[in-house]
C-alpha cells in the first residue's frame, strides 16, 4: 500500500505507521455532556424548558439518581452528587449551535426563561448565555461567516460586547 509521500507502508516503522493512522483520525463532535448536579428534580425543570431539549430516561431511584436529556444529536447525563461545598460549573462553558440565536432567544423568552438579548462577538459568534441552577455556563451560539449576514438579516450593524 503506498502512503502519500511514495514510500510503501511496509517499508516504514511501526511508529510511523503508527503517526500515519493518528492523522487519518478526526474527532466527528461531541457527543455526551455528563454533568454532576446537586438537584436533579432542579436541573431537569431547566433543562426540560429549554426549546430542543427532551428528557429520555428519569431514573430517581437509582444510585446515584439519573436522567438522560437529547439535544439534537448531543446527550447530556445528569447525575446527582450532593456536594455542598463543591462549587459546580465554575470555569467550565458549554457552546451549542443553533441556527437562529435571535429566534431560540425568543423562544426562551416566551417560556418565560430571563435571558438577556443576542450579542455579538468578534469571534465570529451571535448568542445568549443561560447558566443551569449548578453554575454550568450554555452559550447558545449562532456562528457567522461574517458581520455583513448579520446586518442584511437583522438590517443593524452588529455592536461587539464591552
Amino acid at each position: 500500500m503506498d502512503c502519500r509521500h511514495g514510500k510503501r507502508l511496509r517499508n516504514l516503522s511501526a511508529s510511523d505507521r503508527g503517526v500515519m493512522r493518528l492523522n487519518q483520525m478526526s474527532i466527528a463532535g461531541l457527543d455526551l455532556l455528563f454533568l454532576e448536579v446537586n438537584n436533579m428534580e432542579e436541573s431537569l425543570a431547566f433543562y426540560s424548558g429549554l426549546p430542543g431539549f427532551d428528557v429520555s430516561t428519569h431514573n430517581p431511584d437509582s444510585e446515584p439518581p439519573m436522567a438522560t436529556l437529547h439535544a439534537g444529536k448531543l446527550k447530556i447525563t445528569l447525575a446527582q452528587h450532593l456536594e455542598t461545598m463543591l462549587r459546580r460549573g465554575r470555569g467550565v462553558n458549554f457552546f451549542l449551535g443553533v441556527n437562529d440565536v435571535d429566534e431560540y432567544h425568543r423562544a426562551l423568552t416566551e417560556r418565560g426563561i430571563v435571558v438577556p438579548p443576542p450579542a455579538d462577538e468578534g469571534w465570529g459568534g451571535r448568542f445568549i448565555t443561560l447558566q443551569d441552577p449548578d453554575k454550568y455556563r450554555f452559550f447558545f451560539v449562532q456562528w457567522l461567516e461574517n458581520r455583513s449576514e448579520h446586518e442584511e438579516r437583522t438590517g443593524e450593524e452588529a455592536v461587539p460586547i464591552a
